[in-house]
């Protein structure tokens, strides 16, 4: 299940503050609205269980529910959203495995550090997306902008783009921590020095929605990584008690919405009412 995130101090911590508003409009997957892809990649690492075949044809499934949601979502809102999925498997629904930096996600994302562990998953990322890309022989000229040593992400992503044709691009790593702790998160939503990517542990319908949600500049709404301050907490359980971007482990989607916060984030309003404000800035503890 996901984890509560507890910190010990030291000496050396600092405290950093979130703008959930620096993540509207930015980086590759600027709103959720258009022509969009999910692309997903199945990865087997030493610290997680294997991927069976059964594991990745029901994690398909999940995907295609949390995706049919997502387009009536969009619908009751009025937005238009063509969003669509393909995946990366080999033969004989054979994986991708490169081991995680350290023994979960969480111990990788933030030992030593949040600045340090998001340098260390960005490196394992653009390795997975190297040997993907490799099996999809991507040409030079894919349509990527003129930069110096492109990353291996960046690269994908503009193959992803111009074969599908589509605006932007959802990046997906999925590992297999069923029957494990450990948590989901997304990575580069508030900058353009790297692009997004979401690495996500369970295959619930309502945590694969809640991820990609994520990547559009969605804020979670429960205690993770990037939302600390337990007032805001609790002012989101209040308001939105079956918003999606609160706790989604093991949640019906189909008992979830999108909430007027969550909808602001991604680019479905340009309002958020004065009472929502509060949500927009938290701080966490980056040591």
């Amino acid at each position: 299940m996901v984890i509560l995130v507890i910190f010990h101090l030291n000496a050396s911590f600092t405290i950093k503050r979130v703008n959930y508003e620096e993540a509207r409009y930015k980086n590759v997957c600027k709103n959720l609205a258009g022509d969009a892809l999910v692309y997903y990649i199945f990865v087997d690492t030493k610290q997680t269980k294997p991927w069976t075949t059964f594991d990745i044809k029901s994690t398909i499934d999940s995907f295609e529910v949390a995706l049919k949601w997502m387009r009536t979502q969009a619908e009751h809102n009025n937005i238009q959203l063509n969003i669509k999925s393909d995946y990366h498997v080999g033969e004989e629904f054979t994986t991708i495995r490169k081991n995680l930096p350290l023994n979960t996600i969480h111990e990788s994302l933030t030992k030593p550090s949040l600045k340090k562990g998001t340098a260390e998953l960005n490196d394992w990322a653009d390795g997975i997306a190297k040997r993907a890309g490799a099996t999809l022989n991507i040409p030079e000229n894919d349509g990527l902008p003129d930069i110096r040593n492109p990353k291996n992400k960046e690269r994908l992503i503009a193959y992803l783009r111009d074969r599908y044709q589509v605006e932007s691009v959802a990046l997906v790593l999925l590992v297999n921590n069923y029957f494990r702790n450990d948590i989901s998160v997304a990575l580069n939503t508030f900058d353009t020095e790297d692009v997004e990517f979401a690495i996500v542990s369970y295959k619930y319908p309502s945590e694969i929605a809640h991820s990609i949600l994520n990547l559009y500049g969605a804020a979670d709404l429960y205690e993770s990584p990037f939302r600390r301050d337990n007032s805001k907490i609790e002012l989101a359980k209040e308001k939105f008690p079956n918003d999606i971007m609160r706790d989604p482990y093991a949640k019906h989607i189909q008992d979830l919405n999108i909430g007027m916060f969550t909808k602001y984030l991604v680019g479905w309003t340009e309002k958020l009412p004065s009472e929502y404000q509060p949500l927009i800035k938290d701080k966490i503890i980056n040591f």
